[in-house]
């Protein structure tokens, strides 16, 4: 079960376009396309209401795409608009479409009730791309379920084991963050003072001497990671972040289940640096994806001991306060969205003759 009613991002703006792109999100076929009337971005149900082949086999055309099987053209709303050889089209003849917005490079989609779809809700990653902040993007098709990876994120005392040549830093163990939650997730804050830099923020900064960091961390409900972090010479006790000549990287990880055994992963990394050395983000990308790669290896491994043991169960430590709250919040959402539906299911009995 996923939680439908929430903003994820379906792909980037650059993959949409007048070729159908075909992708699973949520258990559902959903297809892609930029429309050629207009050049909007379209989200359909990935099956013509006919005979249910495939939408993304078909062309896009002036007025929505057309279905390869019997010619019918599905407009950006889902209607059907053309019925080869026949004049009437019943209203019912439509496939459901998907509230589907374009912000900072991204096609933000909404799953669940249309009436619900709230855009200023979409989570602001407007350094994507921005002015003075290079960026280094990717994406990763896992074979795991989503909430491992949030696991993932929202425990960095792996950092240690995991990245011992990118991300790691040996006071991560035994800092622990803040953690304040709030209406659509949690906040972790960590600062940790006097220590070495770890390979990825020495390489980045260009740092050769201890520093100060600083990790500020959001996670949006359902499966949003942001992650402002960052590191400055060491030295002072005001807040390293407010501090000239610090390394600046605003993080992104956009998790959007693909089904229960995958994932699909975006990551948005914009950096400021405090040199001029701007080809610097090329290696950035590099390290962030040598990382990624590492999580990646052990996540997925975890998935496979799950599967061929389901009734096995995890005990938590001390470090699992902030995933063990995430999960938490994610299963009360998931009770009220089967609540809510159960009650629009429900068909009221007349008491009177």
């Amino acid at each position: 079960m996923f939680v439908k009613n929430a903003w994820y991002v379906a792909g980037t703006t650059a993959e949409c376009t007048q070729q159908p792109l075909a992708r699973t999100l949520l258990n559902e076929k959903v297809v892609l396309f930029r429309s050629t009337a207009e050049g909007k971005a379209v989200a359909l149900e990935d099956r013509c209401c006919h005979r249910l082949a495939p939408l993304s086999l078909g062309d896009v055309e002036a007025a929505g795409i057309r279905c390869r099987y019997h010619g019918m053209v599905f407009n950006a709303s889902g209607q059907c608009v053309e019925i080869p050889g026949q004049d009437q089209i019943p209203p019912g003849m439509c496939v459901r479409g998907f509230p589907l917005v374009e912000r900072h490079n991204l096609l933000w989609i909404w799953m669940g009730d249309p009436a619900r779809a709230n855009a200023d809700e979409i989570v602001d990653v407007h350094w994507n791309g921005a002015p003075g902040w290079p960026t280094a993007t990717g994406y990763i098709h896992y074979k795991a379920h989503y909430q491992l990876i949030a696991d993932n994120l929202l425990d960095f005392t792996h950092l240690t084991f995991v990245h011992r040549t990118t991300l790691a830093n040996n006071a991560f163990p035994n800092a622990r963050p803040e953690i304040v939650p709030f209406e659509r997730g949690i906040r972790l804050n960590r600062v940790i003072r006097d220590c070495d830099p770890s390979p990825l923020h020495g390489m980045a900064g260009k740092f050769t001497g201890k520093v100060d960091f600083w990790n500020r961390q959001a996670w949006w409900l359902p499966s949003i990671f942001e992650n402002w972090a960052g590191s400055v010479l060491a030295g002072g006790e005001d807040e390293p972040h407010e501090r000239a000549g610090a390394l600046h990287l605003r993080h992104f990880s956009l998790l959007t289940p693909e089904t229960e055994q995958s994932t699909h992963y975006f990551w948005v990394q914009p950096c400021q640096f405090p040199h001029d050395d701007l080809s610097m983000i090329e290696k950035v990308g590099q390290g962030i994806t040598t990382a990624f790669a590492e999580d990646r290896w052990i996540i997925e491994a975890q998935q496979q001991v799950i599967n061929s043991n389901p009734d096995v169960k995890t005990k938590a430590v001390r470090s699992d306060a902030a995933l063990g709250r995430v999960r938490y919040m994610i299963d009360r959402l998931l009770e009220q969205e089967a609540a809510e539906t159960s009650e629009t299911r429900t068909i009221p009995i007349s008491l009177t003759a």
